[in-house]
């Protein structure tokens, strides 16, 4: 019998699934393993020893499930949030942040569901069951959460039945005048004009004029010394020809609350070329209340400058500070399926075609009755009270409240059900339609012969990606580098799996998401312009995923990692570099247990960079301590890289001691009752017991000024049966003895190292006596080993690698030495 050395110095596929422990002919399958549970596959081709998880606190609320959601301003601003129920927390760089708690509307039951944007300070959180909230940080501990109220849209479709809408007033600064002073309020001008009211009448086909030559002021005085908020206004020409000609041409427009001392808060030049009747709209920025509204112009006369006229000025009273008024409806046919007006219409908008044919905008202030609201009106005063047949109700309502958002081309987009909705560019308020570029549009989803809801939305290279439970579409410009815009848009389907209702990450060069089934994790990436194309990665290592996918966090530094919380408690892990064909599935299980599980249960995960360098991995993570379950915030630590041993944090949910050498810490409540190991000043101690008041001792009277401990946990790895040697075909199935295993390590600390034949039960140690500092403390080990094996004649030629120490272990590459059949 020959004896064969067959090195595996590659384990870049990480932990593959059973179905394929017999492909070996399959390219990947050298440097594949049958099990790679707590080592996480390197992209260099090595397996190392994941770090440990540092205790950050405990959920506010241990018996109910908590998520975690990052709030990233800056790569040195960056926070976990705790999400509870009803509540949020906020954490940062391994600890809260004060006694920041936000109250919330979200109950434990939808918390996974809930979906977020994030823009600098502010988070946008949607969920189809809640209004649209908006998350903001002013301070590092000052947060508020509130409603968001979007100015304008977005809207149903426009009304098509008889029902109209009739307003009880303008939403001017103005009432319609009647006189000088009559019915409220006084109008005065520059020269004294006796019908200078008519301005102010509601009537373009009454005129004023009032100057005699090509400048003069008109102005109209609040009541009582009352004051409004002006930031819009029209003005109308004469509907003469010759009357069009004597219309300004410039002006000012200044309010004042003496009427002496006067604010421009707008001012307007060229304003040449006057049709008859013509209207022309002004909008502008102000937040100031004034008692008095003053029009100065100059530029009016016409050709023989002799007389300025006017028909109408309409000056608006800003809608945030305006007194409600009556909305009318002829019926309840239309509106809310037929049912009328409901109370939770109110803060719902209404967008109204006046007869000027402009758009304006309202917002339902109370419910009255079925067919009356009162309203509070927004943009441009209402030309006159007729009754109104061009309308739509706001569409954000309950049943009907957004579901994902993203950001895209400066825009804010959301969407709902099949619908997409994306604000005006860099306004992320308003969602009113219209045919301008920047204006804000509405995609509604549809074509493909499927009527597919729309999971999730993301911003993409070139493209919105819309994720639904059929496939993944991509909506963009209708050209190359062509902005979206209302009137240039594509919409292209790609040959996708269906998408689950979990979040997706950016992976760089390419898109991660769940598929439908939340049982497979899929690659999303770019083959041309707005064309995508989807390959399931997890398809060799099948079994991970399947125990179901909770939600993806990605980590970009030291290396690149997927990390996903799986239904059962694990928390599988995926190295992903496909540019060196690095892709590799393992397993994680967390040390401690929860009920009948032997192993602790991650219920969430975030990323969020980390002041090192590297990116921090939060977690939440239940657990069964004294007989009570325990939901503990945990930070995964940096893994351990060409530092001294004293540094390495191998234990979960675990703490740092660094001070007076001492031979008992405390601060370890958390644990209490529970067996940790410590590695002290480079020492291991295994299995000592916290005390009930969260201290630890170490034995002999032993002391130490560093202290990592924690839960332990063991790094295991189970090869693959290697078809190499044969001399007439496979040697695969055949009678193979392993006599010793080889192993190239790298930082190693080889007094917790063990192999074992698949076949029979003892571990055996590495033996390097020479490597052990004479106080006992371990040391770290760089090179080849041999270890023998009791192997028989039954076994396949397999291996069981193991380390149980909380330290380092890094293993290269792994060399059976055996004898097989010929």
């Amino acid at each position: 019998m020959t004896t064969l050395y067959p090195v595996q110095d590659v384990f870049t596929r990480g932990e593959i699934s059973p179905r394929l422990h017999a492909r070996a002919s399959l390219d990947f399958y050298r440097a594949a393993l049958a099990r790679c549970e707590n080592f996480v596959t390197l992209p260099h081709g090595g397996i190392r020893k994941r770090g440990g998880t540092y205790f950050a606190g405990e959920v506010k609320i241990s018996a109910k499930k908590t998520r975690l959601i990052p709030f990233i301003f800056s790569a040195d601003q960056a926070y976990a949030l705790e999400f509870g129920d009803q509540y949020i927390r906020v954490y940062a760089y391994g600890a809260r942040v004060g006694t920041v708690e936000v109250a919330s509307p979200y109950l434990e039951a939808d918390l996974f569901e809930l979906a977020y944007v994030q823009s600098a300070d502010q988070m946008w959180i949607s969920h189809r069951d809640y209004p649209l909230q908006v998350l903001t940080r002013t301070a590092h501990t000052a947060w508020s959460l509130d409603d968001y109220v979007i100015d304008d849209g977005p809207y149903d479709d426009i009304n098509d039945t008889s029902t109209t809408l009739t307003p009880a007033s303008y939403g001017s600064f103005v009432p319609k005048m009647t006189s000088l002073t009559a019915p409220s309020g006084t109008v005065s001008s520059q020269n004294g004009t006796s019908d200078v009211w008519q301005l102010f009448d509601k009537n373009s086909r009454t005129i004023s004029f009032p100057s005699g030559g090509t400048a003069a002021w008109v102005q109209y005085q609040l009541p009582g010394g009352a004051q409004k908020v002006c930031n819009a206004y029209w003005i109308q020409a004469s509907g003469a020809p010759v009357g069009a000609e004597d219309m300004p041409t410039q002006w000012v427009v200044q309010g004042s609350n003496n009427g002496t001392d006067w604010t421009t808060i707008d001012s307007q030049v060229a304003q040449a070329g006057w049709g008859a009747a013509e209207r022309r709209y002004y909008e502008f920025f102000n937040k100031t209340p004034f008692n008095y509204l003053r029009l100065d112009f100059e530029g009016g006369g016409g050709p023989d400058a002799s007389n300025s006229q006017l028909a109408e000025w309409s000056p608006n009273e800003d809608g945030d500070l305006m007194t409600p008024f009556n909305f009318t409806a002829s019926s309840v046919i239309g509106i809310n399926g037929d049912t009328g007006f409901q109370a939770t219409d109110v803060g719902r908008a209404i967008r109204l075609l006046g007869s000027d044919g402009r758009w304006r905008w309202a917002r339902i202030a109370a419910r009255a009755s079925a067919t009356v609201v009162t309203i509070r009106m927004y943009g441009h005063v209402l030309p006159d009270l007729s009754p109104i047949t061009r309308w739509r109700l706001g569409t954000l309502v309950p049943g009907k409240y957004v579901e994902s958002g993203s950001l895209y081309e400066e825009r804010l987009a959301f969407s709902r059900k099949f619908s997409v909705y994306a604000s005006a560019t860099g306004d992320f308020d308003n969602f009113a339609l219209g045919e301008k570029d920047d204006d804000a549009l509405e995609f509604i989803q549809a074509g493909g012969g499927q009527a597919n809801d729309i999971v999730w939305i993301a911003d993409s290279d070139g493209a919105l990606l819309i994720g639904t439970l059929g496939g993944v579409r991509a909506l963009s410009g209708s050209g190359i580098d062509e902005a979206l815009t209302p009137s240039s848009f594509k919409n292209r389907r790609s040959r996708t799996f269906g998408c689950a209702r979990i979040r997706p990450v950016d992976a760089g060069q390419s898109f991660l998401y769940v598929t439908r089934s939340r049982r497979s994790i899929a690659e999303l990436t770019q083959t041309a312009q707005s064309r995508f194309t989807s390959d399931d990665v997890g398809q060799i290592s099948e079994h991970i995923p399947k125990q179901g996918v909770v939600e993806l966090a990605f980590q970009t530094d030291p290396d690149p990692l997927l990390w996903f919380p799986l239904d059962n408690g694990e928390l599988g892990g995926y190295t992903h570099q496909p540019s060196q064909e690095v892709r590799g599935m393992h397993r994680h299980r967390l040390g401690g247990t929860f009920s009948g599980a032997g192993w602790a249960i991650v219920e969430s995960a975030a990323v969020t960079p980390g002041q090192d360098g590297n990116d921090d991995l939060w977690l939440v993570v239940k657990r069964t301590i004294g007989g009570v379950t325990r939901r503990y915030i945990e930070i995964k630590t940096a893994p351990f890289e060409y530092g001294a041993i004293t540094d390495a944090f191998e234990v979960d949910c675990g703490l740092t001691y660094i001070g007076a050498a001492v031979a008992t810490v405390g601060g370890a409540v958390h644990l209490a009752g529970l067996s940790v190991d410590v590695l002290a000043d480079g020492k291991v101690y295994r299995g000592l017991t916290v005390s009930g008041g969260g201290t630890v001792t170490l034995p002999g009277g032993s002391t130490a000024a560093k202290w990592q401990l924690g839960l332990p946990y063991a790094a295991g790895a189970d090869t693959l049966e290697l078809d190499v040697g044969g001399r007439d075909g496979s040697v695969i199935g055949r009678r193979k003895k392993v006599a010793k295993a080889i192993l190239s390590l790298l930082e190693t600390d080889t007094t917790g190292l063990e192999v074992q034949s698949l076949m029979r039960g003892r571990w055996e140690p590495v033996r390097m006596p020479s490597i052990v500092a004479p106080d006992g403390k371990a040391t770290l080990f760089t090179g080849n080993v041999e270890v023998p094996i009791d192997d028989s004649w039954e076994g396949q030629g397999r291996v069981r690698i193991r380390h149980v120490n909380p330290t380092p272990c890094t293993i290269r590459a792994f060399t059976p030495v055996f004898d097989a059949e010929p």
